[in-house]
């Protein structure tokens, strides 16, 4: 009989654990459901994730799970998981679509995503007003997006290499030119993920930067706080700080061991304007742009407001809307101000955007002393996601700014972005076997090191097509056919140097391509040339190659100078071609046999083109021949690359062979 009773309690207290466990399941999961709709996607997976592991009863869980993945984890981008459910979860879950059309904006399937939202906003289940509103932004973005994608501004962009950045954020950048020295904000310290800290670097090269190190004496910041702005004219480094209301202090070089100053106090009267963080200060530190929110802690509203030092008082105007053509019914944040002060770049989740925070410009028009209408700086600068702290270099042609969108390295990356040469291009889609043209199709070159970006053309009822791309790139080329069959061609690859006002003309066959007709006279007009064959290098003696390596031989640690001049280029081209492999290796040789020999890797082109192309064109060469060192084991601080353009030539610029051939070459020197 107690044996009974002692079964019959243990089976009451074991139902009894379980339905207390089952509240608290049930507890976790409402939690989570909520911080789901919320869109804290990061913090509802974690949440899901633990629900899983107790209680696997719940159906949805996994389908949600994949959600947050796809929305959150910026390198997650597996959605087949997430369509298996449509079967089951587009009948059970009214929010599927609305979902769906989210994840594949975030994959820059914008025509998909259109539909999608689109479904969710014709499906006849009942749904609020406020999600109606918000599936039918989405949509709008969705739109602006195909079209900035569509036709995308002549800017190239790189994403600062890794250790610059890391899987944590990397926010507000500065860069000061007469040092060649970046500064930003970082949370990667893992022992203090909420704090901010201020992370400086060195340039090395084309894209090379020495190892982040911290300035500790310069301050920490939140992730609401984390900005800082530089004054070119006198070096100064500026931050807020949220004393007596919001105040500024700055630090400025010095020769002590952080190389900056512990900040000071910029202006006591500042306090006045009631400064907010994310601020700009003008070269003559008498203008200071800031975004304030005039919302709510819970639904915030950002506005730029502008304040002015009078120079007789000393008093800081009381703050101002900036401009009725500048701030919208959404956000604006992150201002920049040109230094002749005629231009004003700033980010906004409103006027016509791509998705999430844009870059935008506006234009200031002295004679109606009136801002112009934001247009927005498209794409590759902005992207469906969201872009912030956008700052110039003092050449108005390059710059930085931070990003979360795809294919990041971690939560906010650090961009590098410039403007690019253009260049025509035309000709015509052949079907091979025929030699028919292709009419009713769309050719595609995406950047192979971005082929998140294209230039697209359709081709008319001859099979022509006509666009305006980067006039040095290599591009993957696809063909979408009439019937939406997608055709991927060989790689192709343009280097000109001629100018905007050249158009290169290449065909295309898809198919058998036909054998080449016999060589007829050009009756090409004037400014019209061809596409420069890549792969084909101009003939020299092997016995040049032989007698350069024999001079490498000669190197050593204790060499005053020695020159090697046999890495040569097609024109226009900056890739290493496999022929001046020899060479590279023997070079990598003698790096290896006196380890503390150091290099300067000088390139030089011949005079076609343009001397500013040259120039950019000799650095690229160079850049090229140190990445393949560095890639081989060299360290980077035992070489510099310098481009020299066309201001060197070894032999006369008149003919190609004995000539040009031997101007577009690489020069190694000993330091």
């Amino acid at each position: 009989m107690i044996r009974v009773i002692r079964v019959f309690c243990a089976i009451l207290f074991m139902i009894a654990f379980a339905e207390l466990q089952a509240q608290r399941t049930f507890k976790m999961y409402k939690d989570a459901e909520e911080t789901f709709y919320e869109e804290q996607f990061g913090d509802a997976l974690e949440k899901y994730l633990a629900i899983q592991e107790i209680d696997s009863g719940y159906e949805d869980i996994q389908y949600k799970i994949e959600i947050c993945k796809l929305l959150s984890i910026t390198q997650y981008e597996n959605m087949l998981p997430f369509n298996n459910y449509e079967a089951v979860m587009a009948e059970r879950d009214k929010f599927y679509y609305y979902w769906r059309g989210r994840i594949l904006m975030k994959e820059y399937e914008f025509e998909a995503a259109l539909e999608s939202l689109r479904k969710f906003i014709q499906l006849p289940a009942k749904k609020s007003d406020e999600i109606l509103a918000e599936a039918r932004r989405w949509a709008n973005w969705a739109t602006a997006a195909k079209k900035f994608m569509d036709n995308p501004k002549f800017y190239e962009i790189h994403l600062l290499e890794e250790g610059i950045n890391t899987k944590y954020a990397e926010l507000s950048p500065v860069y000061f030119a007469d040092n060649e020295e970046l500064m930003f904000l970082s949370n990667r310290d893992e022992s203090k993920p909420d704090q901010f800290q201020i992370y400086h670097t060195k340039h090395e090269g084309s894209r090379t930067w020495s190892e982040p190190t911290v300035l500790y004496n310069v301050g920490t910041f939140t992730r609401e706080s984390s900005n800082i702005e530089v004054v070119a004219e006198d070096g100064r480094l500026f931050q807020f700080r949220a004393d007596k209301g919001g105040d500024l202090f700055y630090s400025e070089p010095t020769d002590s061991k952080t190389g900056w100053s512990v900040p000071r106090e910029f202006d006591s009267k500042i306090s006045s304007t009631h400064l907010s963080s994310h601020f700009f200060i003008n070269e003559h530190e008498d203008r200071i742009i800031f975004a304030k929110n005039v919302g709510s802690k819970k639904e915030p509203n950002l506005d730029l407001f502008q304040s002015y030092r009078d120079h007789e008082t000393g008093e800081w105007s009381k703050p101002a809307l900036f401009a009725t053509t500048i701030n919208s019914e959404y956000n604006e944040d992150s201002p920049y101000l040109s230094p002749d002060e005629k231009t004003l770049y700033f980010a906004s989740d409103g006027h016509e955007t791509m998705g999430g925070y844009d870059i935008f410009k506006s234009e200031f028009d002295p004679d109606t002393r009136t801002w112009g209408e934001p247009l927005n700086m498209g794409f590759p600068v902005n992207s469906p996601d969201d872009e912030i702290h956008f700052k110039l270099n003092n050449d108005q042609m390059s710059g930085y700014f931070t990003s979360n969108r795809l294919h990041t390295i971690g939560d906010y990356d650090i961009f590098f972005f410039w403007e690019i040469h253009t260049v025509k291009i035309k000709g015509r889609l052949i079907d091979g076997p025929t030699g028919k043209p292709i009419t009713d199709a769309r050719i595609f070159f995406r950047p192979v090191e971005y082929t998140d970006m294209y230039f697209f053309s359709p081709t008319d009822a001859k099979g022509q097509y006509e666009m305006v791309i980067n006039a040095d790139d290599v591009y993957e080329v696809e063909v979408k056919m009439g019937n939406n069959e997608v055709v991927k061609l060989d790689d192709f690859e343009i280097h000109a140097t001629g100018g905007a006002n050249t158009t290169y003309l290449k065909d295309f066959y898809i198919g058998d391509v036909p054998p080449p007709p016999a060589p007829i006279a050009s009756t090409r007009p004037a400014g019209i040339q061809p596409t420069v064959p890549v792969n084909n290098p101009a003939p020299r003696p092997s016995q040049r190659k032989e007698s350069k390596i024999q001079d490498l031989g000669r190197m050593n640690s204790t060499s005053d100078r020695a020159v090697v001049r046999n890495i040569y280029f097609n024109f226009g081209d900056t890739k290493v071609s496999d022929e001046s492999l020899p060479i590279l290796r023997a070079i990598l040789s003698k790096m290896n046999e006196y380890p503390q020999m150091k290099i300067e890797i000088a390139g030089h082109t011949d005079s076609v083109g343009d001397e500013k192309t040259n120039q950019w064109i000799s650095q690229k060469r160079a850049d090229a021949v140190r990445n393949w060192l560095i890639k081989n084991g060299v360290t980077k601080d035992r070489m510099i690359a310098k481009g020299y353009g066309e201001a060197q030539p070894l032999a006369t610029n008149d003919n190609e062979r004995e000539g040009r051939e031997l101007n577009r070459r690489i020069e190694i020197i000993i330091r």
